[in-house]
């Protein structure tokens, strides 16, 4: 029989005898069984840190040397956030403003406000009376749209310099990331330079690789989105509260108290 009518899958050309061969292919065996489908450098991902505490620490010791630069950041988002919490409390004065226009138009011209009040009174509408004393009445007069302007254009700028110091603090972040990215590589670089020959020979390529490339790039990925997100989500929080105890305590009171019971009720829900 010729060499030709031997070679079946393993292709044309092969000798009788020799062991048949299969073309290479996604699931071809080699050393240590078929290869599982899938991206390499994700098997093994998703583990449990062993030293959640003792890897925070060393990795605030890390960004030490950043502290200034930290406490630019923390000092824009101060800003920033108090800039876009003050934004509405402001925008209230043009809603004010307008109101009280229309309640004014209505009023007959050439009274004062305080003679309407005293007359609401004395005919017994005492609510209707309070609110109007509390509001700056002209009888007469429409809304001013100036004051409604000047308002509009102090919150525009206002959400401007917040959205300013925002990307400014992104900015700078991500500066002191790739620089504390930096200082891990190098530090990893000594490391492994001064390691014996012997640890390599007990531990695998690959996980040395991946300690050197992956968690560092995790770890920078993390800080990037985590650190700016975690220090605006706090300053939010903390200005949130406080513009809620400066509007209304008993509100906030209120608010803070039956937050529990919902987040409760939406867990159990969920």
């Amino acid at each position: 029989m010729s060499a030709r009518g031997v070679g079946g899958i393993g292709g044309e050309g092969r000798a009788a005898g020799q062991p048949q061969v299969l073309a290479a292919g996604p699931f071809a065996r080699g050393r240590g069984g078929p290869r599982p489908p899938g991206p390499p450098g994700l098997i093994g991902t998703g583990q449990k840190a062993r030293d959640f505490k003792g890897s925070f620490k060393r990795l605030v010791a890390q960004l030490r040397p950043e502290w200034h630069l930290l406490a630019v950041v923390i000092s824009l988002g101060v800003i920033s956030v108090a800039c876009g919490i003050a934004g509405p409390k402001i925008l209230a004065r043009a809603t004010n403003l307008i109101f009280e226009g229309a309640i004014s138009k209505k009023l007959p011209a050439g009274v004062t406000k305080e003679q309407v009040v005293a007359q609401l009174q004395a005919s017994g509408q005492e609510k209707l009376a309070s609110m109007l004393g509390s509001m700056n009445l002209h009888p007469g007069s429409g809304v001013d749209f100036a004051g409604v302007g000047k308002v509009i254009a102090i919150v525009a700028a206002m959400y401007l310099i917040s959205a300013l110091f925002a990307w400014l603090q992104g900015y700078l972040m991500a500066g002191v990331v790739q620089r504390t990215a930096y200082r891990l590589r190098r530090d990893v670089d000594k490391k492994i330079s001064r390691l014996p020959l012997r640890f390599f020979d007990s531990h695998a390529r690959g996980d040395v690789l991946s300690r050197v490339t992956n968690d560092i790039d995790n770890i920078q990925l993390t800080m990037q989105q985590v650190l700016t997100q975690m220090i605006h989500a706090v300053l939010t929080v903390v200005g949130v509260l406080g513009m809620m105890f400066w509007i209304s305590p008993t509100l906030a009171v209120i608010t803070i108290c039956t937050l529990p019971v919902s987040v409760t009720f939406a867990t159990l829900v969920a």
